[in-house]
């Protein structure tokens, strides 16, 4: 296909940029502060101009604060390696206890005392009953806190009365009483069950026959004694008082079950310590064993 000069569209041979207009557009957008061919307006020129000052200063202020960060970050790292090394040597303590029969305390969880742990430290076969006995001291303490609210109850209802003098021993009681028991008689079956000791064994049957009579006297529940039992509950309830009644019900029949289940369990601990072939002279020969030993090391 021919085209004519006068249809051909680059047949025009004149210069565009010979014109004035264009050559001043040019000019222009040459603008040192334009932007994609485009001048910046004034003010927004100096808002750029500010901002990356900004820029600049936040950037060596984080270069200069860098060395305290990591000064920082060293001192922590160090302190989690003491604490870390202590914990270490805490642990190689405890494994060296453990290792000459010594255990760090557990006991109670609030306040360690004593190391308690009958599932490591029982044999299998006496668990079952050094639980029983265990579940059977708790039992007691909580007869003896039933007991304190009942004569906190007598109180109320009989201030110009004895219930002063109840609710103070009874106060007394629940304190001492909880300690001696588990010193006296709870602890030592513990130890015999765990060791198979003779000694042991018979303090037991000696201090849990006194709390079976001590469960038996506050049964009876003389006024001003301390003991919520048959008499100041018979006291109360002549006199109207149904709901310290009620509590004073609740801690006779808690003293009467202590001193049965106390009795039931002498009984079969004095089974046991009879068919291990225990006896009074074995436990002579501990006991001047045990005196021989805590003399020597008295004297080291």
């Amino acid at each position: 296909m021919h085209l004519s000069p006068q249809n051909n569209p680059f047949a025009d041979e004149s210069n565009p940029f010979s014109d004035d207009a264009v050559n001043q557009a040019l000019s222009s957008s040459a603008s040192p502060m334009g932007v994609g061919g485009y001048a910046l307006p004034p003010d927004q020129s100096k808002h750029t101009t500010i901002n990356m000052a900004a820029s600049n200063n936040a950037s060596s202020s984080a270069g200069a604060s860098n060395p305290d960060w990591r000064a920082k970050e060293d001192e922590l790292r160090r302190r989690e390696e003491e604490l870390r090394a202590r914990e270490e040597n805490v642990q190689s303590q405890e494994a060296a206890l453990r290792a000459h029969g010594l255990h760090p305390p557990n006991w109670p969880p609030f306040y360690p005392l004593v190391f308690h742990d009958i599932e490591s430290e029982v044999p299998a076969a006496s668990r079952p009953i050094t639980t029983k006995i265990y579940k059977y001291w708790l039992f007691t303490v909580a007869v003896l806190f039933a007991n304190m609210v009942a004569c906190l109850a007598i109180l109320i209802s009989h201030s110009t009365t004895t219930g002063g003098s109840d609710f103070g021993n009874a106060l007394i009681s629940m304190v001492t009483i909880t300690a001696i028991s588990f010193f006296s008689w709870y602890r030592p079956v513990y130890t015999a069950f765990s060791k198979d000791a003779s000694l042991f064994f018979y303090i037991f049957l000696l201090f849990e026959g006194l709390h079976i009579l001590y469960a038996s006297y506050m049964t009876i529940g003389l006024p001003g004694t301390g003991a919520a039992g048959i008499i100041n509950l018979l006291s109360v309830l002549s006199d109207g008082k149904y709901l310290s009644a009620a509590f004073c019900v609740i801690a006779t029949a808690g003293w009467i079950a202590n001193a049965l289940f106390g009795f039931w369990i002498w009984v079969e601990v004095n089974t046991h310590v009879k068919r291990g072939g225990h006896s009074l002279d074995s436990a002579r020969a501990q006991a001047v064993q045990m005196g021989v030993l805590g003399s020597a090391a008295a004297v080291v």
